[in-house]
């Protein structure tokens, strides 16, 4: 594999402050039950908390840099704002790939990002995780073009197999003929292109299998280079389910980043929560990825002494603040200049946390802890500021990487058929591993069936007024079942798949719309399977009407209320992120939706300023549809008891096909409602890419270097030039000494 083309990242004043809940001191408020009473109803106040303050650095291609630093010293903002993971606060000053100012939206083109706590679907392997994001991900055209592909000889005697490879970034299911670099005799002889090929089934489904096969042999190489034999068909797991390690399951979420050939990479924390040797392990992949040219950014937490020795640069942040960033060789020179010496035997990275970035002794007497904090920090970047470390660091910055930035190395997504094949086929194998909760459903769905049947068993034989009463509960009851029941199901099994969609969405393996499509497509059957095992049971026990048509109408009912319960218990857990906050919600949305059914209260004589909320209870409409499907034209004793029956409950004036409508256009509403809920969660994590299209951050990076490093360029420029005409001169040397 062909090393890289390196890329610099350099920033300078670069500020970051959140909004904090202002303080309240002593007398700012004036009595405190007033305040008490004023708090609900006056506009907080807040103050700006800066949490990074004038950084300049930058971290170079073909090393690992870490950043060290105490809890709370803003090691992680630094790195989501590098990479384009932030979406809030303010932030000010510079960054420059290259030489050209890019943004965090511009960065997510070129960065790979791990995040502390990996989000993988706990039921995929992880050979399957793996895979998925090469799929899904592929990596840039030039890295797929540097070697022949391991199915080269299943196309027999076509083109070069790296130029079918050369494809892959951009659809996985329709390839186009390679492009040969000659001429055809007739197109010699006439001037005239050849007319193209056309692509035969036979060459489609070869070139299908050598997608295929190249997809296999990465997600082979991923897994033996990070030491995932083990594991590799075992699944990822999570807390309630056993998997594999956490450091199988670092590794895991490393590869499933180093297959997309990122040129950039960020680790927040990836050796947290490790044992030495898995730690140890990671540190050593994290350098065999920088030796091919990449460039690596992570946050460590007091590495131990042998991953210390790994690490090529070393930047150490104390209370938002740069105390020192250089090569890691230069770190114990730097810290004796200071006057502390490191010991030996003693790893630098524990010396500097306990002797240089908490000394005591050297502040006023009666200064708070805080204060003593700030003194020191104060201290430690005056003297940064004034050595011959910082001046090489503004040296590098001053005097950038300038190569130009090439379209292969931005991060290539698959179109979105691809992305929905591949989630329909995700998310399908997902509800199969979880047989349980499909099997509860299925189950759950039998059992109210048999006891709605049991308890108004043969209703039909029974008094009039007790089959009035009978046949109007058990309907009612069935409403709510197929409505609640599938709201409950939903929001238990979404509200645990939200973060990793949101995780995976931010980590452009998909787009919004595959991942609703898919969704739906899978678990759209099982809302229209549950309901029809439901009324095939209940129906003839409790004696409804003999009729096939009222039966299939009944069906028909209780499916329009399971979708709406499907729609609305995504709609929960789309806008809501914990299924606490889900479960607090939905008693607030469905009460008004039941005491407006149509049983509990008489909808044409309720409350005229809230009768209005029948209108929109699905539940109202369900039971309306039920009670006309039994009720109308029902005859016992030669009475038409239906029709009277009817009339005296009022539920409005629609048929059973438009109150069917109105249920499966609530359905639809909250169908578009949940898919804008979606949209907005990932508005907010979207960061500086809502303001910026895909375009115009690639078009930032690929322009010409900033102004301000136009004569660096020039000087860069006469260099090569001067380079290249004396390589040239060289044989013309040598002839004439000859």
């Amino acid at each position: 594999m062909e090393p890289n083309k390196p890329l610099q990242i350099s920033f300078e004043g670069l500020t970051y402050s959140v909004k904090v809940p202002a303080k309240q001191t002593v007398g700012s408020s004036g009595n405190p039950l007033l305040r008490v009473l004023k708090s609900p109803f006056s506009k907080p106040e807040f103050d700006d908390k800066v949490i990074l303050r004038q950084l300049d650095g930058s971290f170079r291609p073909g090393r690992v840099t870490a950043i060290l630093g105490p809890s709370g010293s803003g090691k992680t903002t630094l790195l989501n704002l590098l990479a384009g993971q932030i979406s809030t606060g303010t932030t000010s000053g510079d960054i420059w790939v290259n030489g050209r100012r890019a943004s965090g939206a511009s960065m997510r083109q070129l960065a790979g990002y791990v995040n502390q706590d990996d989000v993988i679907l706990p039921t995929m392997t992880v050979e399957e995780a793996i895979e998925m994001s090469i799929i899904l991900r592929p990596p840039p055209i030039a890295s797929q073009s540097r070697g022949p592909s391991p199915m080269a000889s299943v196309v027999g005697e076509r083109s070069v197999s790296a130029e079918v490879d050369v494809n892959v970034a951009t659809d996985h299911d329709q390839l186009p003929l390679p492009v040969t670099t000659g001429r055809s005799n007739d197109e010699g002889q006439s001037g005239r292109s050849a007319p193209p090929k056309k692509v035969t089934p036979s060459i489609a489904a070869a070139r299908k299998a050598e997608i295929k096969a190249h997809h296999k042999a990465r997600c082979s190489h991923a897994i033996s280079l990070f030491g995932l034999e083990k594991c590799r068909g075992t699944a990822v797991g999570d807390s309630s389910r056993k998997g594999i390690s956490g450091g199988e399951k670092k590794r895991t979420a490393i590869a499933m980043e180093w297959v997309t050939e990122a040129p950039v990479l960020f680790l927040d924390e990836p050796t947290s929560g490790l044992d030495a040797h898995s730690a140890l392990m990671v540190a050593r992949q994290l350098k065999d990825i920088a030796n091919a040219g990449r460039t690596v950014v992570t946050v460590l937490h007091q590495p131990s002494s042998d991953m210390f020795e790994i690490i090529d640069d070393i930047l150490i942040l104390f209370e938002g603040r740069i105390v020192y960033l250089g090569e890691r060789a230069s770190l114990v020179g730097y810290l004796e200049r200071l006057g502390h010496p490191c010991g030996i035997y003693t790893n630098p990275a524990d010396h500097v946390f306990n002797a240089v970035l908490f000394e005591g002794g050297t502040s006023a007497k009666g200064m708070s802890d805080s204060q003593r904090v700030e003194q020191r920090a104060e201290h430690l970047l005056t003297t940064w500021q004034s050595s011959p470390e910082a001046a090489t660091m503004q040296a590098l910055i001053a005097n950038p990487e300038l190569t130009a930035i090439d379209k292969t190395q931005f991060r290539q997504t698959s179109p979105p058929l691809t992305q929905l094949k591949y989630l329909i086929k995700r998310a399908g194998r997902n509800a199969i591993r979880n047989r349980l909760v499909i099997k509860v459903r299925l189950i759950q769905s039998a059992f109210f069936g048999l006891l709605i049947g049991c308890i108004f068993l043969n209703t039909d034989d029974k008094e009039v007024a007790v089959q009035r009463q009978n046949y109007s509960g058990a309907m009612f009851f069935s409403c709510m079942t197929q409505f609640l029941l599938t709201i409950l199901a939903v929001v238990n099994v979404f509200t645990g798949e939200r973060l990793v969609f949101f995780r995976e969405w931010q980590a452009a393996y998909y787009g919004l719309p595959a991942y609703f499509a898919a969704k739906n497509i899978v678990e759209l059957p099982i809302q229209i399977i549950s309901p029809i095992i439901y009324s095939a049971i209940c129906y003839w026990l409790l004696g409804f009407q003999h009729d096939g048509v009222k039966f299939i109408l009944f069906t028909v009912i209780a499916v329009s209320l399971s979708v709406c319960g499907f729609t609305c218990g995504f709609l929960l857990g789309a806008s809501f992120e914990t299924l606490s906050a889900v479960l607090a919600a939905l008693p607030a949305m469905f009460l008004p939706f039941m005491l407006f059914g149509g049983l509990l209260v008489n909808t044409g004589n309720s409350t005229v300023w809230l009768r209005w909320i029948q209108w929109i209870s699905p539940i109202k409409y369900g039971y309306s549809a039920m009670m006309k499907n039994q009720f109308e034209g029902y005859i016992v004793n030669g009475k038409p008891i239906g029709d009277e029956y009817l009339d005296e409950v009022q539920l409005g004036s629609f048929s059973i096909g438009v109150d069917i409508i109105f249920v499966l256009g609530i359905s639809l509403l909250a169908w578009v409602l949940s898919y804008v809920a979606l949209a907005y969660l990932t508005k907010k994590g979207r960061g500086d890419s809502a303001k910026y299209s895909t375009k115009k951050c690639q078009a930032e990076l690929l322009g010409q270097p900033d102004a301000r490093f136009a004569k660096v360029a020039e000087k860069k420029s006469h260099v090569a030039t001067l380079a290249a005409t004396e390589e040239s001169q060289k044989p013309m040397l040598n002839l004439s000494l000859e």
